[in-house]
């Protein structure tokens, strides 16, 4: 397979759905090298849905402090350039 590209790479866009809310700016205090911001457009009354571009470090340091507040993760996709999830990913 010389023309794979590798699923992770220095830094990545990705997409976290969780239950209720979360302060992203509090969050962001965490991790400065990472960029998080909530999605607008798919914020829901019960959700929230972040936008993040980290590396493969940030993102499992970011799910293991959400996990440690006890939030729910519904879903978390790579998300291409594009905005739509990298092929393979399930789509809800």
């Amino acid at each position: 397979m010389k023309n794979a590209k590798p699923l992770f790479d220095s830094a990545t866009h990705y997409r976290i759905e969780l239950r209720g809310r979360v302060d992203v700016e509090w969050l962001q205090n965490f991790d400065s090298s990472a960029q998080i911001s909530v999605d607008e457009t798919r914020q829901m009354e019960d959700s929230t849905v972040l936008n993040v571009h980290t590396d493969q470090s940030g993102i499992v340091g970011l799910v293991r402090r959400l996990h440690g507040l006890g939030m729910t993760i519904l879903q978390l996709q790579i998300v291409s350039d594009g905005g739509k999830a990298a092929e393979g990913e399930e789509q809800r």
